[in-house]
């Protein structure tokens, strides 16, 4: 019975998760996008198609997940084992909890341009193009979570043993959790951004590229979760390994980096966005938003790296 609940459970698990933070996201990014059409006359079509194309991309973490789903339901192997389940629960896990994360997010940077939209009604081309960029970055951690779903499936095999559908889960879990805390410093960095154009349009040619900057140091943690779950998949060896006391270690290791990321990513983005503030009222403080802003996030990314550090240590011990 308990291979089966798992097949189940983990294609709603991922639908569901991900139809949760699409349904909220899409809610907030139209409720925002009429309130601007409402107050400012002059920008409704502008403000339209921002919701619209915000819309398209907030409903693109919905439909990986269909797919994913589909894949688990139609593609599920004749014999359903307990392996084979932790496998499709560590699939579950990952692209749920991407797609959930990324819509909110993403939905916030839709509500800032529509209503940066509404202040500045001649700008929308430059603030619409900042949002596409903000959400095509904000993606990022829903498709390093199909990647890793996708190994999964193929790695899932008759001959599996414990210790194979413990390695999966282990790297469905971290890539799901790392997508939390990013997503989070996404959200209030790039809604900082499409404010702070909206506020002063002449600093734009400074914001867009800090934004590119900002958005490259919040994804960091979920690049450090990636290789974790590319060494559970590809380095860590099945044979000669029990359940115990080497499965419980696996699993420490992906919620030790994957908790690890949570605060760094969502502090990364708080940093950036008052620096992207700064930008919009004194222009001329670029250079320097943009050394401290390198020198906190340093500091800020430590966290994560120190969990890293023990992660890769207690792969290494078990897979020597």
């Amino acid at each position: 019975m308990l291979p089966n609940f798992l097949h189940y459970f983990s294609a709603i698990l991922a639908l569901g998760l991900a139809t949760i933070g699409g349904g909220l996201g899409q809610g907030f990014a139209g409720m925002s996008a009429l309130q601007a059409m409402e107050r400012q006359e002059l920008g409704r079509d502008n403000t339209f198609k921002a919701m619209l194309i915000g819309l398209a991309l907030i409903e693109s973490g919905i439909v990986i997940a269909l797919v994913m789903s589909l894949l688990m339901l139609l593609g599920a192997p004749k014999d359903m084992t307990l392996e084979v389940g932790l496998s499709e629960l560590g699939i579950g896990l990952a692209i749920g909890l991407a797609a959930l994360s990324t819509s909110l997010a993403s939905s916030f940077v839709v509500r800032a341009a529509t209503q940066g939209i509404g202040r500045q009604p001649f700008f929308a081309q430059k603030i619409i193009t900042l949002m596409l960029l903000c959400q095509s970055i904000i993606e990022a951690p829903v498709l390093f979570s199909f990647i890793i779903s996708l190994l999964i499936k193929t790695n899932m095999h008759e001959g599996m043993v414990i210790i194979d559908g413990i390695k999966n889960l282990g790297a469905g879990l971290v890539i799901g959790i790392a997508s939390i805390g990013p997503s989070i410093g996404q959200a209030i960095f790039c809604q900082a951004a499409c404010t702070a154009v909206s506020t002063n349009k002449n600093a734009y040619n400074k914001i867009f590229p800090f934004a590119l900057f900002g958005q490259a140091f919040i994804e960091t943690p979920i690049i450090f979760c990636l290789l974790l779950a590319l060494m559970f998949l590809f380095y860590v060896p099945t044979r000669g390994l029990d359940f115990m006391p080497q499965g419980p270690v696996i699993l420490t290791a992906a919620l030790t980096l994957g908790l690890g990321s949570l605060g760094t990513g969502a502090g990364i983005g708080l940093s950036a966005s008052k620096s992207c503030q700064q930008i919009a009222q004194e222009p001329n403080n670029y250079p320097l938003m943009i050394k401290l802003t390198l020198l906190t996030s340093t500091f800020i990314e430590s966290s994560v790296i120190y969990a890293m550090i023990v992660s890769f240590l207690l792969i290494l011990k078990i897979s020597a």
